[in-house]
């Protein structure tokens, strides 16, 4: 059975997933950015965060980083990074957070690329 700490992992990972849907829409529309899911660890969290498309990036850059809504951090899995306007960035801490957010991070290079269906 998946303890709670590793499910709340999952749900960032799930939503890490959505805002790669919402870039990449983003990037091909030529219309202002959509906002982003917050990526905090609540399944039922309905807050969105703006980002530039260079924010994003900067999060993304980092397998165990995610953007979140303000004060959306969870102590027994996050370690705030950085406190921006609108939104804070986190770090997974060591241990299950990082191993299952480095495992998900769908811009590893051993896993398929996305959108392309296959799993």
């Amino acid at each position: 059975m998946i303890d709670w700490r590793e499910q709340e992992v999952r749900n960032e990972t799930s939503s890490r997933e959505i805002n790669e849907w919402i870039d990449d829409a983003n990037q091909h529309s030529g219309l202002p950015a959509d906002p982003f899911v917050c990526e905090c660890s609540d399944a039922s969290c309905l807050s969105t965060i703006a980002l530039t498309h260079l924010e994003y990036e900067g999060v993304r850059a980092h397998a165990t980083y995610f953007a979140i809504a303000t004060d959306h951090e969870t102590p027994d899995l996050d370690a705030m990074v950085s406190e921006q306007p609108g939104f804070s960035i986190v770090l997974k801490l060591p241990g299950m957070p990082a191993r299952v957010a480095s495992a998900s991070d769908p811009r590893r290079t051993t896993q398929h690329p996305r959108g392309n269906g296959e799993g």
